[in-house]
């Protein structure tokens, strides 16, 4: 099995998959900072059971953001092992799969963190996908839910080869606000490389500045974190982070910067999607102005652009 992820140095700062956001265009922008890992937009091992062209179209990549990692989910092991083997026919560096997903659209449906109240389906959907492909499988998941934990997840996995775990530290009763209990992270990150003979384990969920990341991994004891929302509007997050990691110092962001960021990224996704999927450039944009003062009265420029000229047009008079 081609495992990229011993050979990363440590520690590994990576994506997560983002439902509308990892596509292409912005795991390009991550690259480019420094993300030694990053993942597509989750997907359905369903529809890639079944050959779907809008799902497999989501799959586009460019060799540069390797190594690329794409999350499946479903509830169906019977879906996995076709689904992976595409996966990896397409290049892929790696399989993810979703246990932690809290959106009514999976958990709802039995999908995401609810499969953790059934291990034994968990069990053979990761065992299927392991035994169909060659490129390392990871997975991801949340610190619990109802009376179930991480640490329930970790044991029912003991036995299978999982190349890299993610967790993050809320539970399934809150999806993305409160506290993480670090804890709970630390005694994860401890079980998982006890079990799995020291693979890849990494948090998320935790980010509050950059310095606290350094801190949190420090304290659990993990081999890197995963970015979620901390990254919509700066995906230069990942070299601040490496470089206070490595100097004890990073540079703040300029506007200018910001700007040919934004300017870069609408580039970036117009050649990926053309006019009719240029719209999605409007919430990212959103992103990159939070921040500053007149932000709400931008707001209603930046929600009209159409391509990259307007985009071009906006910000260079800012």
């Amino acid at each position: 099995m081609k495992n990229f992820w011993k050979k990363l140095n440590k520690p590994i700062l990576t994506t997560t998959p983002m439902a509308g956001i990892t596509d292409s265009a912005w795991r390009q922008l991550c690259k480019k900072w420094g993300a030694d890992v990053v993942h597509t937009e989750f997907v359905s091992a369903d529809a890639l059971y079944h050959d779907s062209k809008k799902t497999i179209k989501m799959l586009e990549y460019k060799a540069m953001e390797q190594p690329v990692v794409v999350q499946l989910f479903g509830k169906r092991p019977e879906m996995y092992p076709k689904a992976a083997k595409l996966v990896e026919k397409l290049g892929f560096a790696g399989v993810d799969i979703n246990f932690g997903c809290p959106a009514r659209k999976v958990a709802g449906k039995g999908g995401g963190i609810c499969l953790l109240r059934d291990m034994e389906t968990v069990k053979k959907i990761v065992a299927t996908t392991i035994e169909a492909v060659d490129i390392p499988v990871s997975v991801k998941s949340r610190i619990g839910i109802d009376d179930i934990t991480s640490l329930d997840f970790i044991d029912a996995l003991a036995d299978l080869p999982v190349k890299a775990m993610i967790i993050h530290g809320r539970n399934y009763a809150q999806p993305f606000t409160g506290p993480v209990d670090l804890k709970a992270l630390k005694k994860s990150a401890k079980k998982f490389k006890a079990i799995s003979k020291n693979n890849i384990f990494l948090i998320n969920g935790s980010f509050q500045t950059i310095e606290s990341v350094v801190k949190d991994l420090k304290y659990t004891k993990a081999d890197g974190i995963a970015l979620s929302r901390a990254l919509y509007g700066k995906p230069w997050l990942f070299k601040q982070i490496r470089d206070y990691i490595n100097t004890g110092k990073y540079k703040e962001i300029t506007w200018q910067t910001i700007k040919e960021t934004a300017i870069e990224h609408a580039n970036l996704l117009w050649e990926l999607r053309g006019p009719k999927g240029f719209v999605v450039m409007r919430k990212h944009l959103l992103f990159y102005v939070k921040n500053r003062p007149d932000a709400a009265q931008l707001r209603s420029k930046l929600v009209q652009v159409k391509d990259p000229k307007d985009v071009e047009s906006i910000f260079k008079n800012l």
